[in-house]
């Protein structure tokens, strides 16, 4: 096998645990910030009811029934396109626009939430006009919690905020925009703020629901250069992260909003969240939300330490991590955000989760489109290390497609047991930081470190240089892979089209083409007339290998359903993601 990176060991110590400092940016000026003595003012409307709307709770979504159903960001034509190649229309993806977060993007999983009900709020901005609308009445209400709902003319409208609003830690506090409203904090402050004390034991909620989050900048406080005698050693910021919403100790659920051209401090260690940042939240649930063009020194769009999240129906896109020299223990450096910490970031150009989460939790990711995100570092797209212990991880009818990073053009996960379903990665590269500068490496597609891996019915298309790199073993069953080899698993009923390897890996009933290096020891080598990738039902892009063709009957006991939840043949079903 190939010779691995040596990555050094990570990140923020478990000692954190109790004393949590690591990736906490601090904002000592407004955790001190008080709603003594404020009162509702002009545009403001009180109710008759406090934030209690529950949302209803949805299924698992953990299955692969989808049937029918359509990819979000592939369709096909008739174009004659071979098996290396994209159908011209299969990297689109819908960004929608600053009024069309009512809906969010496609439901493919069932999420375990959904909107809540608003219809008595505790307060109403506005008066039916846009001017009656405005930040001074937003703040004024929202910093005494309950449920705020806008009146605002039946136009989408963008309401500037000049001044971070501090969220009660004691009341919970739902904001419902109803597709509408876009509140531009112009780059020159955070629009969110919510610090409780306890520890990972606050239930007090936090609700943003069908609302557009624009130009956020978290406060990023004193810059901490690099020690020309101690390259190494960490520097740039210790505070400044989540650009629209920071939480601390309470819960978070954002529902069908979008988030857009925010950031965070973009040099340091652990600081992150572009969007949002949550340090010790008990639940973090997010669905039919995008984010876009968020960045940040970690964590282009968001930033989490200590949590229990899970993302369901959402859209990342060209979010940024933009940091330097990753994040490390050092010995001998002097204390940053604890001692013998080294690097100044860059991981995760999306999503970036580090820390414990409950050890009965499985961290879900299940159906969101992950689309040019960029880090300088580790993970284009997703970056997870719990640092102690093995957590679960699941991908469910997801798609990668473009994610770049120096190391793992999809993602960095450590130390996680990961369930792939369903799920395409397509065009993803490693050894490219976030201005497309080539500076070579490999780990192309996903990238499991000292953790493990099962995947079923998923396609690896095009990913540079492999599609597939795992340190800790697993299974692959019913895989495509085009262009990119897989490294460190066992490989079953998949197919291998236009992929040499340099050493076999064990596993049976695959089928390879054209003739080259072994990518299963004693594999069978014929042409599957490999279709090229698109919409063939389903919701994520696959590439189809031809009916009656020498994929069909190569398979044995492989799932009752593939990657596009269509039925296989049980008694004789094809090698690779697709059933033809």
């Amino acid at each position: 096998m190939n010779a691995r990176p040596v990555v050094a060991p990570y990140l923020c110590l478990i000692s954190l645990v109790l004393a949590p400092a690591c990736g906490d940016d601090g904002s000592a000026s407004e955790t001190n910030a008080t709603t003594d003595g404020q009162s509702t003012s002009a545009g403001t409307t009180t109710g008759g009811s406090d934030a209690s709307g529950d949302a209803t709770s949805g299924g698992s979504g953990s299955d692969a029934s989808t049937s029918g159903t359509t990819s979000a960001s592939a369709t096909s034509d008739s174009a004659s396109t071979g098996p290396g190649e994209t159908d011209s229309d299969t990297a689109e993806t819908d960004t929608g626009d600053t009024g069309d977060t009512g809906d969010g993007p496609p439901a493919i999983c069932d999420a375990p939430l959904e909107l809540y009900d608003t219809s008595s709020p505790t307060a109403v901005i506005g008066s039916g006009t846009p001017e009656s609308c405005t930040g001074q009445d937003l703040k004024a209400a929202a910093e005494l919690g309950g449920t705020i709902t806008f009146d605002c003319g039946p136009d989408p409208v963008t309401i500037a905020l000049d001044e971070t609003i501090v969220l009660p830690v004691d009341t919970d506090t739902i904001l419902d925009g109803e597709g509408l409203i876009t509140l531009d904090a112009g780059g020159k402050t955070r629009h969110l703020f919510f610090n409780h004390p306890d520890w990972m034991n606050n239930p007090t909620k936090i609700v943003l629901q069908r609302m557009t989050f624009i130009n956020g900048q978290a406060p990023a406080g004193e810059y901490f250069a690099q020690d020309p005698n101690n390259p190494k050693c960490a520097y740039g910021y210790k505070e400044g992260s989540g650009g629209v919403i920071f939480v601390r100790n309470g819960v978070l659920h954002v529902i069908n909003s979008r988030f857009e051209d925010n950031a965070a401090a973009l040099e340091g260690p652990d600081v992150g969240g572009g969007a949002i940042y949550v340090v010790g939240v008990p639940e973090v649930t997010i669905t039919g939300s995008r984010f876009i063009s968020n960045r940040g020194a970690n964590g282009g769009a968001i930033g989490m330490l200590f949590a229990n999240p899970a993302i369901y129906n959402s859209h990342f896109e060209d979010n940024t991590a933009e940091g330097i020299g990753q994040n490390y223990v050092e010995p001998g450096c002097p204390n940053f955000n604890h001692d013998e910490q080294g690097g100044a970031g860059g991981n995760s150009g999306a999503v970036y989760f580090d820390g414990l989460n409950d050890e009965d939790h499985v961290y879900v990711i299940c159906g969101s489109t992950f689309v040019n995100n960029r880090a300088n570092e580790l993970g284009g797209a997703l970056f997870r290390t719990p640092n102690v212990g093995e957590r679960e991880m699941l991908l469910d009818r997801d798609l990668f497609d473009a994610n770049t990073g120096r190391l793992g053009g999809v993602s960095f996960i450590k130390d996680n047991h990961v369930t792939v379903r369903a799920t395409t990665f397509m065009n993803n590269r490693s050894g490219v930081n976030v201005m497309g500068e080539e500076l070579g490496g490999p780990l192309g597609g996903l990238w499991i470190n000292s953790g493990s891996v099962d995947v079923e019915n998923s396609t690896f298309f095009n990913n540079n240089p492999t599609g597939l790199d795992v340190d800790g073993g697993g299974t692959v069953t019913n895989a495509t892979f085009v262009g990119g080899r897989p490294q460190g698993v066992s490989v079953d009923n998949s197919l291998f089209v236009d992929v040499s390897c340099p050493d076999p890996l064990s596993g049976a009933n695959n089928l390879q083409w054209p003739q080259g290096g072994e990518c299963v020891g004693g594999i069978s080598f014929a042409d599957p007339a490999l279709g090229p990738l698109g919409d063939n039902g389903g919701p994520t892009p696959t590439a189809m290998p031809a009916a009656d063709g020498a994929a069909e009957g190569v398979g044995a006991g492989c799932p009752s359903v593939d990657q596009r939840g269509e039925p296989r043949d049980p008694n004789s079903c094809a090698a690779g993601a697709v059933e033809p």
